[in-house]
């Protein structure tokens, strides 16, 4: 499973908590996760934060959340 924000001036806002529900449910079901991009506009920890389009990757792979079902 593969998640991701939107990147634009006009995305939808990305909400974190989602991300990691998301992962929840693969974890419990052994699926794959891998949390790709946050987006432009990111809501955690109930703060909303303006991400620059080149930054979305990184602070992705920062939260350091993917799993991997196989184990």
């Amino acid at each position: 499973m593969f998640v991701g924000g939107e990147s634009a001036i006009n995305a939808r806002v990305f909400n974190y908590d989602w991300a990691l529900d998301i992962r929840e449910q693969c974890i419990r079901k052994s699926v794959n996760f891998e949390f790709r991009q946050c987006g432009t506009y990111t809501i955690k920890d109930g703060k909303q934060y303006k991400i620059q389009t080149k930054d979305l990757c990184r602070q992705a792979k920062l939260a350091n959340i993917d799993y991997s079902g196989n184990r």
